[in-house]
């Protein structure tokens, strides 16, 4: 449905009329499908080899997403495995039409867990961040990561954009 300017002007004792009551029926529909969201589920692994000194795009191909907005707030999503290997420190980052979110370090830093000597590789990281007030039209939304050593992600890690 598309949204029509809703009537402004009424009066006093003024009846609603079917037309009225259709043309705001059809203005919540489209608030309803409003809401525009982007998405991608890694299908394979994907593997750092050497350390990353500066954020780089994670897979420009399926990770880098475009979202059209009404302007407003967005929420950027993700959760996957990530495999540090021989990483001291993985370090991620969103960059939203050429600025990145983080700091020096991202919107999040991992660091391989280790308990009484046994390191654990596969680690389930997450994050949820909130961007407020983007201006209106098309935006495009690179994942990036950088790392001290080699490092992987596991299939099935998810990314997502959502205006709300």
């Amino acid at each position: 449905m598309a949204w029509t300017i809703p009537k402004t002007d009424w009066n006093t004792g003024e009846l609603i009329t079917a037309d009225d009551m259709n043309a705001i029926g059809e203005n919540l529909a489209a608030l309803r499908g409003a809401s525009t969201v982007e998405s991608y589920t890694t299908t394979s692994n994907i593997n750092i080899g050497s350390r990353i000194s500066e954020f780089i795009d994670i897979d420009s191909d399926n990770l880098n997403l475009s979202l059209t907005t009404g302007g407003g707030d967005v929420l950027v999503h993700f959760d996957g495995t990530l495999n540090v290997g021989d990483a001291q420190f993985v370090y991620l980052d969103v960059e939203v039409d050429g600025a990145r979110l983080g700091g020096a370090n991202g919107i999040l830093s991992h660091q391989m867990v280790e308990v009484s000597g046994v390191r654990y590789a596969d680690n389930i990281v997450s994050f949820t961040r909130l961007i407020q007030n983007l201006s209106a039209g098309p935006h495009t939304f690179k994942f990036q990561w950088k790392s001290s050593f080699r490092f992987s992600m596991k299939a099935g890690a998810h990314y997502w954009v959502r205006e709300i």
